[in-house]
């Protein structure tokens, strides 16, 4: 290790070290882009899908929070990438060129992993909009309010 601080001050190292972050933020992208595919596509199948009543796809909610789990770590995710995008400027080793190769990346991979937080929150919004279709309609009509009210009181006793 005694050599380090000679080779991390070298080209090769910060070639090195553009190339690693270049080809991290590529599969963070091509991982986001093939899974906004996947929900785009259930999203579509549940919006088109007969609804059947009674019969729920996320009946305890369980499906839905998850979705919003994972949408919201990628939106708490994001301004660390932006953070890490501006230091490239910051950074006075880096050539021109080199800069937007990093700037480039992170744009990329921003944008991809903002598409799923939009593809994640549409599937979200199908699975309620299906559940809530696929809820039962009571077959009794009201003509007021006072008869509603009647009704439900008749129902608790």
């Amino acid at each position: 290790m005694a050599l380090a601080p000679s080779v991390e001050g070298s080209s090769l190292y910060l070639l090195r070290a553009i190339e690693q972050t270049v080809d991290s933020l590529q599969v963070e992208e091509q991982l986001a882009q093939a899974l906004a595919a996947v929900t785009g596509q259930l999203s579509r199948e549940i919006r088109t899908a007969e609804v059947v009543t009674g019969a729920y796809l996320d009946p305890d909610d369980a499906a839905i929070n998850k979705i919003e789990a994972g949408y919201r770590a990628i939106e708490e995710y994001l301004p660390r990438l932006l953070l890490k995008k501006s230091s490239v400027d910051q950074d006075g080793r880096l050539e021109a060129d080199q800069c937007d190769l990093l700037h480039t990346a992170y744009d990329r991979c921003i944008s991809s992993l903002a598409a799923l937080i939009e593809s994640c929150k549409d599937l979200r919004a199908a699975v309620i909009t299906y559940d809530l279709a696929a809820e039962p309609t009571p077959s009794e009509s009201f003509d007021s309010a006072e008869s509603l009210i009647e009704s439900l009181h008749a129902r608790e006793t």
